[in-house]
């Protein structure tokens, strides 16, 4: 600074991780209504996070926390407010998930509460209270095609969850030191962005003779299936085998 030119700082690990921002911590405060069968009945909830010493992408984040306070859970009543924290700490910033996995461990969090409460399996609860076909939830937007439940019933009984249930519950009365869990989560992410700008896209579609279609997108396949998916919809739109379509 004194001299005037430029200067190339190197830092150590554990000074740049303590220096930079990162995903933002949340305190939820919250109080649930429940019938005594466990149907969830009201929510309200006040998440704040802690955005550092600049605001940065912590509102959208905190959007993001509030769309996804349900959970995957229809709740009749609902009141939820967010409060962004200016700290003397490093601004945080969006990591993946944009605040969506804040948002969900809380749902999750007094949804276990309230089955320990009740004193039944937390995946009874959930179940229960799982969103249905056709149901709004609290931000407005109606679920259409969800596959919430099949999802749900398909996952519970390939694993089993009884009987692997039954084998902890054996275990843990059998060693006093070690311990062994069992949990199903149900997850409802919105994978849509709230500046509506992006949410748009395109693709080049080429229909040839022998059949065969190829499809040019923008996406980027890392792993995620979405060369799976483009040629799934391709398929589906035009009624041809998914072997039939190229990317």
């Amino acid at each position: 600074y004194h001299m005037r030119k430029p200067v190339s700082l190197v830092l150590d690990r554990h000074i740049d991780m303590a220096i930079t921002g990162q995903r933002h911590a949340f305190l939820g405060k919250y109080k649930v209504g429940y019938s005594p069968e466990g149907k969830i009945l009201a929510l309200d909830m006040t998440l704040y996070n802690n955005a550092g010493n600049s605001l940065d992408l912590s509102a959208a984040i905190m959007d993001r926390a509030l769309f996804h306070s349900d959970g995957a859970y229809k709740i009749p009543n609902v009141r939820v407010t967010g409060k962004c924290c200016k700290t003397n700490l490093p601004s945080n910033t969006a990591f993946r998930g944009f605040g969506g996995p804040q948002g969900v461990i809380f749902a999750e969090m007094w949804m276990d509460r309230v089955a320990r409460k009740l004193g039944k399996p937390a995946e009874t609860i959930r179940h229960l209270n799982l969103y249905d076909e056709g149901e709004t939830c609290h931000f407005g937007q109606v679920m259409e095609s969800s596959q919430l439940r099949a999802c749900w019933d398909e996952a519970v009984a390939k694993a089993d969850i009884e009987t692997r249930r039954s084998a902890c519950e054996a275990f843990n009365a059998a060693h006093k030191h070690r311990k062994r869990g069992l949990a199903a989560t149900p997850v409802k992410f919105g994978i849509s962005f709230t500046a509506l700008f992006m949410n748009q896209a395109g693709a080049l579609v080429h229909c040839y003779l022998d059949g065969t279609v190829l499809v040019t997108h923008g996406g980027v396949e890392m792993g995620q299936g979405l060369h799976t998916k483009i040629a799934q919809i391709c398929a589906k739109e035009l009624g041809i085998e998914t072997d039939s379509v190229y990317i």
